[in-house]
């Protein structure tokens, strides 16, 4: 569970009394914010767990505020956008501005709270660096506005995430039920998670839902280390740069000791 109070960013009035109702039903700390200025110095003052940031505001946009807390290194925790533009461009503009998820206004509240609720909670911290960059190449190769309804796109998949679970459950039948006690098993597992995930993913949407895509698997498969996987979410761009971690991602899941890489020069 993510520590620390969400900042809300909106002009508003009656939105920031709405969501701030809500947050605080749903047991966290509200701080709110009615323009991009106000919420750069919340954002360095009170370090939120999360931010939840209207687009378009008078003055600097949701777009600008977030891409100043990028430059000035204070963007340390996830950014969603909230917008009453269901369109292709809100998906563009948030994720060059290093948002991490988008909420379409008019929804209910329920959306909200479970967006919260995944980011709080989840383990993720932001989207990751790599799946950003995919995400955005996959919705600027969008011909102009030909997406009408974006939160149809963001929605998760059933199929996909079928898929994901059928493709990691065979490979880890295959292996012994002591595989991910060890930490370094747990790295591969998360790797190949990883690599199938993207494999499977169908455009700028599934993208984007790639951390719900991997929480919801790990949870499906039930292993007694899935809950171990935590911390390793938590710092998911480090361990996508650890070399066990992406040579593992790269083929069916084995026992980590079967690898090339960990063999070689053992012989």
């Amino acid at each position: 569970m993510r520590k620390g109070p969400i900042l809300l960013v909106d002009d508003e009035p009656v939105v920031l009394q709405v969501h701030s109702a809500a947050v605080k039903h749903f047991g966290f700390e509200a701080i709110i914010a009615e323009n991009a200025e106000q919420a750069v110095s919340y954002a360095r003052s009170y370090r939120p767990a999360m931010i939840i940031s209207d687009v378009q505001m008078p003055g600097d946009g949701g777009f600008d505020f977030v891409a100043n807390l990028e430059r000035s290194g204070l963007k340390t925790m996830p950014v969603v956008f909230l917008t009453g533009y269901n369109d292709i461009d809100i998906v563009r503009g948030g994720l060059r501005a290093g948002g991490d998820d988008f909420i379409i206004k008019g929804g209910s509240i329920e959306r909200l709270r479970h967006r919260i609720s995944f980011w709080m909670a989840g383990g993720f911290s932001e989207l990751p660096v790599d799946v950003r960059r995919r995400a955005l190449v996959e919705a600027n190769a969008e011909i102009g506005d030909a997406i009408e309804n974006v939160e149809q796109h963001l929605e998760i998949s059933q199929s996909t995430l079928q898929q994901i679970k059928d493709r990691m459950h065979t490979e880890m039948n295959d292996l012994p039920s002591s595989y991910g006690k060890r930490l370094v098993e747990r790295i591969c597992f998360l790797g190949r998670l990883s690599k199938v995930t993207l494999e499977e993913s169908r455009g700028f949407g599934d993208l984007v839902r790639f951390p719900d895509y991997i929480l919801k698997v790990n949870q499906s498969l039930d292993y007694p280390w899935s809950k171990e996987i935590w911390p390793l979410l938590k710092r998911f761009d480090d361990w996508s740069c650890d070399t066990r971690f992406v040579l593992a991602g790269v083929e069916p899941l084995k026992q980590f000791f079967e690898y090339d890489w960990y063999t070689e020069g053992l012989e």
